[in-house]
C-alpha cells in the first residue's frame, strides 16, 4: 500500500478511483488502472497467516465481510456434520429396491473415489473446509452465483479457489470435469430470482460437467427436491430422496450418473 501512495503523480498505470469495485467484476469492462488499493481487505502479505491456518478466519477478518464469529462457527460445525453424513450415502446401495445407509459391515467408498468437486453455491466455502478437515483428498471449485450475495472475497481470503458465475450460462470448463457436484440451496436461489433459464437447463449443464459414475448432491426444500428428482430421472440418473433428521422442511437428493449402455438391436 505504501508503495502505491508514494508513487509519483502521473505514473502509469494510474490507480483506480474509489468508485471502481474490483470485487464484483462480472460483465464489467476492463480498465487500465490498478484496483484494490482502497479495499478494506488490503492486508500486507507478511501479516496474513500461512496455509492451512488461514482457512480459519479470526473475528477481525470476519468483521470485514459483516460475518459474526458465531455464524461462521455454526456454519463450520454444520458442514463438518454434513460431510460425514454425505460420505456415508455415496454407495449404490441407496438406489436398490430396499435402500439402506451403508453400515460398518459394508465396504467403505474408495479413498480416491472423488478428486474434483464442484460446489455450485459455496457461500463461505464451508463445504470445501469440511472436506479438508475430514481428510478427503479432493480439489474443490467454489462457485458463488451472481444472483446471490457476493461472498467470493471471503472464500479467496480463506485460501480456497473460487469464481463468480451465472448458472444460466455454460460453466467454462471441459465436459466430464467433476466427480461430484454439490448444490445446497441453489434450486431455491434460481427459482426465487426467476432467472431466464429453467431448472432443466441447469440440470443439463450439470450433466455435461459430471463424469459417468459421478455423484450429485442437492439439498433444498422438499417441494423443489421432488421437482429435481423428476428432472434427474429424465436425464437417466439414479436418484434417491433422503430425509434430513435435523430439518423436516429440507431433503437431500443423492444422484449418480451411470454409464450409458448400448441398447441391443
Amino acid at each position: 500500500m505504501c508503495f502505491y501512495i508514494s508513487r509519483n503523480s502521473g505514473s502509469k498505470p494510474s490507480l483506480c478511483s474509489k468508485a471502481h469495485d474490483v470485487e464484483t467484476p462480472y460483465y464489467r469492462p476492463l480498465q487500465s488502472c490498478i484496483g484494490g488499493t482502497q479495499s478494506r481487505r488490503w492486508i500486507p502479505i507478511e501479516k496474513r497467516p500461512t496455509w492451512p491456518s488461514r482457512s480459519k478466519l479470526n473475528s477481525d477478518e470476519l468483521a470485514i465481510y459483516g460475518v459474526s464469529p458465531e455464524d461462521f462457527a455454526e456454519d463450520t460445525q454444520n458442514w463438518n456434520s454434513a460431510v460425514r453424513n454425505y460420505w456415508s450415502l455415496l454407495s449404490p446401495l441407496i438406489f436398490s429396491d430396499h435402500p439402506k445407509r451403508p453400515g460398518d459391515e459394508d465396504p467403505s467408498p474408495p479413498y480416491n473415489m472423488l478428486r474434483n468437486v464442484l460446489d455450485m453455491n459455496a457461500r463461505f466455502g464451508g463445504f470445501n473446509s469440511a472436506l479438508l478437515e475430514a481428510g478427503k483428498s479432493v480439489w474443490v471449485m467454489n462457485v458463488v452465483p451472481t444472483s446471490g450475495p457476493n461472498s467470493l472475497p471471503l472464500i479467496l481470503d480463506r485460501g480456497f479457489v473460487g469464481v463468480l458465475h451465472d448458472w444460466c450460462e455454460a460453466f467454462p470448463t471441459y465436459p466430464r470435469t467433476y466427480d461430484m457436484v454439490h448444490a445446497e440451496g441453489l434450486l431455491s436461489l434460481v427459482t426465487v430470482q426467476q432467472r431466464r433459464c429453467t431448472l432443466l437447463d441447469l440440470f443439463s449443464e450439470i450433466d455435461r460437467l459430471l463424469r459417468p459414475e459421478g455423484w450429485v448432491i442437492f439439498r433444498d426444500s422438499a417441494s423443489l427436491i421432488e421437482i429435481a428428482r423428476a428432472l434427474a430421472t429424465r436425464l437417466k440418473w439414479d436418484a434417491r430422496v433422503v430425509e434430513i433428521e435435523s430439518n423436516s422442511n429440507e431433503r437431500l437428493l443423492i444422484c449418480q450418473k451411470p454409464f450409458f449402455k448400448k441398447q441391443p438391436n
